[in-house]
């Protein structure tokens, strides 16, 4: 198993948790929950904006560039959508030039508050990765809280499919 292989199944988990969503009414995906980014959209944000950061300024070392987001300028699905796409079209191109080089390459990986690192390219991939499946995890326990059996897509099945 790759990296590479990981990060795209990141891409095909989204893609069933944007599918959950668009089933619900937009109050239900904006109604405050308590999750660590409140509603389900603004997770749902959060975790796209995780892959944005790492791909778009960590990697190529610009992420003085980055910064917060007003979650309210995303007012409807299509904006959630409209995002995970972009995101997922920069990611593919960047992975289509990766080499394992390029996966080696130290890197900084700043961090809120603490010091920052210097990691591999490799390594910060993997940890895009992990930090959103933390949070599909959030937005499977607000479905379950609804009544509503959160999404899920084994990782050995991810590659069937198309989003």
């Amino acid at each position: 198993m790759s990296v590479v292989d990981l990060v795209r199944y990141n891409h095909a988990v989204r893609c069933v948790y944007f599918d959950a969503l668009s089933k619900l009414s937009w109050a239900q995906i904006v109604e405050p929950r308590g999750l660590s980014f409140d509603s389900m959209r603004n997770v749902f944000v959060h975790l796209t904006r995780v892959e944005d950061r790492v791909i778009n300024y960590v990697i190529p070392e610009r992420d003085n560039e980055w910064g917060p987001v007003n979650f309210d300028s995303f007012k409807e699905l299509n904006s959630l959508k409209r995002y995970m796409q972009d995101v997922q079209e920069k990611t593919e191109a960047y992975l289509a030039k990766l080499t394992s080089q390029e996966l080696s390459r130290q890197i900084v990986f700043p961090w809120m508050d603490k010091p920052n690192v210097k990691v591999n390219v490799e390594t910060v991939l993997s940890h895009l990765v992990l930090e959103d499946m933390i949070h599909y995890g959030e937005l499977s326990a607000s479905f379950w809280q609804m009544g509503i059996e959160g999404p899920y897509i084994a990782f050995w099945r991810y590659k069937i499919r198309d989003c």
